[in-house]
Parts: C-alpha cells; structure tokens; sequence
C-alpha cells in the first residue's frame, strides 16, 4: 500500500516536470505530526521545512506554486500576499541561510 507521503511526492514530480523546479525524494523528515512535508531550500536563501499537505494534486499546485515564488525571490521570503491559499498553516519551520 503506498503511504501519503509517497503519493504526495509522486504528485509533485508530476507537476514538476513542467516547471524548472528540482523535486529530491528523502526517505523521512520527522515530521511524523504533519506528514506530506517537504523542504524548500537554496544557496544563500531561508530554508522552509512545510508540512501537514493532503496528498492531492491541489496540494502538490499550491506546493509548486509556492516553490516558484520562493526561487524568484532573492533571500527565499515570499510576501504573504502572494501565497496560495493551500500554504497558508502548512509551515513547520523556518531555518536561516547559511552563511555563503
């Protein structure tokens, strides 16, 4: 049987192979609590681990959508206005950029 993490990632590989997002598969993130969870992390930018998505492709969107916005923008915040409605609560945590 497939676990919701599974078919969630296989829904955001799908999605994202139209776009010039790189989607990397991990085993666990331990965020047993908010399953579905996903990092979004650059050189030089804010890493966000999110969490908690139902795995539906309205979810991998809202994730990719998101993920877009995130590397367009130049230290990884994205304004709050711009987010799509489906991010919104799903932020587990926020880890600064590392030094370059």
């Amino acid at each position: 049987m497939e676990r919701k993490g599974e078919r969630f990632a296989s829904l955001v590989e799908q999605q994202a192979k139209a776009s010039a997002l790189t989607v990397t598969r991990t085993r666990c993130l331990m965020t047993c609590q908010r399953h579905c969870a996903a990092v979004l992390r650059a050189p030089g930018k804010i890493t966000y681990v999110l969490g908690g998505f139902t795995p539906d492709e309205t979810a991998a969107e809202a994730l990719l959508d998101y993920a877009g916005k995130y590397t367009e923008s130049e230290t990884g915040q994205v304004p709050f206005r711009t987010w799509p409605a489906g991010i919104k609560g799903k932020f587990v945590a926020r880890i600064p950029a590392l030094d370059t």
